[in-house]
């Protein structure tokens, strides 16, 4: 059925706030599927409406299963939008961020987003119909920010594993950036399904690379077990095998689904962070032990192919090798980066004293790289951070295992925006295709989340019609 899927482009402004005669144009990408809409109804069929992210627009039509089951249930049109300087949406051509990153920003995203939306309305006669926004992660705070903003262009969001509150901010004092990686350890414990030991010899593993970083002789023999492609060097170029470890965790737990899957970059296993404790599960191991334990726990996610020669301790896979455009918005807006910005302090997580969040550190490197220096404080200024209270009709849900939930609205702020925690649930595991092994608070959450949008669009379809002033026939 997806294979009917239309791309489309639409002629949109490259900036939203400037009202200079004869302003740019760029072609931003868009995918629709109209093939639920068949039939007569006698209310509007609703529009559901993915607000992508920092991604080319295709790995969410093809992950975004809720949207395909729910809109099939409700006949609904499905729009997928490509967020402007991702995928084939360049705003100033190819490499657009090289050329001129100015006109990347999460407000003019948002402005896309709704400018879209009414010319997908007039386009399919849909002047009438509901928009439901979705999005996982930062397409989560993204649909949730355009349902908060732009509350006529779209009656309500799902707002999958979204931390619109992830902003260290003196505006934003209840988020603390370490936090994330204690949400990661506890992945690591039997509580959440790993081996009883597992925490303790990851734990190990770092300290015996902070304790023998110095010594040569280790660097071999690090090189050695982990097949790096080059050996260390120095003590930092440990501590670079070091982070490129902890990003593997990071991985592991973002994608701990109940199956296998590709979403976080690699070929992952069911349950990972459970597989990868399987190697590190002894009860008193020798130090070769756990760095040959470590290694083959990597492997899951590094070498998730069985086909790499040598390991390339740089290049980290998933959600902690970002590229420069998602660095522009972390540098720019904070829009969220765990490595290598969030530190870990070795105490509450299983990792190692990582130092404090360093904001003047963070805008000088941002003034090297890109010559742009942002901070927390505007994104909380603008869109709120964790205060929703005057928002409405939004599902916010985040999994147990989500190291993200830290960010995320995790109690009902009204009756109109809820929280649903997922139990067993990783990084928007609500969102994916059902799936028999799919634990049952995921199926409940999908439920829930149903049952508001089957409200919004009721009540939508229930408004009463404007009323003209008073004189005006």
């Amino acid at each position: 059925m997806r294979a009917l899927i239309f791309r489309h482009y639409f002629n949109q402004a490259l900036d939203h706030f400037t009202f200079k005669q004869g302003s740019a144009k760029w072609l931003q990408r868009y995918f629709i599927y109209d093939g639920y809409r068949n039939g007569a109804s006698k209310s509007p069929k609703p529009i559901f409406f993915y607000a992508g992210n920092e991604d080319a627009v295709d790995v969410y039509v093809n992950f975004t299963g809720l949207m395909w089951e729910l809109g099939k249930e409700m006949d609904a049109l499905l729009v997928f939008a490509e967020h402007r300087y991702y995928g084939e949406s360049q705003p100033v051509g190819p490499g657009s961020l090289h050329k001129d990153p100015s006109y990347l920003s999460i407000e003019q995203a948002l402005a896309d987003f709704a400018t879209l939306i009414y010319h997908v309305k007039e386009t399919y006669d849909a002047l009438d119909s509901p928009v439901i926004a979705f999005g996982g992660s930062y397409g989560g705070m993204l649909a949730a920010w355009l349902r908060a903003k732009y509350p006529n262009a779209v009656q309500g969001a799902i707002a999958g594993s979204a931390p619109v509150g992830a902003y260290v901010s003196r505006h934003n004092p209840d988020f603390n950036p370490s936090d994330f990686w204690e949400v990661v350890t506890y992945d690591a414990r039997p509580e959440a399904g790993a081996a009883e030991h597992c925490r303790k010899n990851v734990h190990s593993f770092f300290q015996a690379m902070l304790a023998n970083k110095g010594r040569q002789s280790f660097w071999q023999q690090l090189s050695d077990v982990f097949q790096l492609c080059q050996a260390p060097e120095s003590g930092q170029d440990v501590e670079n095998v070091a982070y490129w470890v902890q990003g593997a965790f990071d991985s592991f737990a973002m994608g701990n689904y109940p199956y296998p899957s590709t979403y976080m970059g690699g070929a992952l296993p069911a349950w990972p962070m459970r597989a990868a404790c399987e190697h590190l599960a002894q009860m008193e191991p020798s130090q070769e032990d756990i760095l040959q334990g470590m290694a083959e726990a990597v492997g899951l996610l590094y070498n998730a192919t069985r086909d790499q020669p040598c390991y390339n301790a740089t290049q980290l896979v998933g959600p902690a090798g970002p590229g420069d455009t998602w660095l522009f918005q972390w540098c720019t807006e904070r829009a969220g980066q765990e490595l290598p910005f969030y530190p870990a302090n070795g105490r509450t997580d299983m990792f190692w004293d990582q130092g404090k969040y360093d904001e003047e550190q963070i805008r000088a490197d941002c003034m090297k790289q890109f010559n742009v220096s942002g901070s927390g404080d505007w994104p909380v200024i603008s869109l709120g951070g964790f205060d929703f209270s005057t928002a409405s009709n939004i599902v916010f849900s985040n999994g147990e295992y989500d190291p993200w939930r830290i960010g995320g609205i995790t109690r009902d702020i009204s009756d109109t925006v809820v929280a649903v925690l997922i139990e067993e649930g990783a990084h928007h595991l609500d969102l994916m295709f059902s799936h028999p092994h799919d634990p049952p608070s995921v199926i409940n959450a999908r439920l829930l989340e149903a049952a508001y949008i089957k409200k919004w669009v009721q009540e939508h379809s229930a408004r009463k019609p404007l009323q003209k002033p008073f004189g005006i026939s």
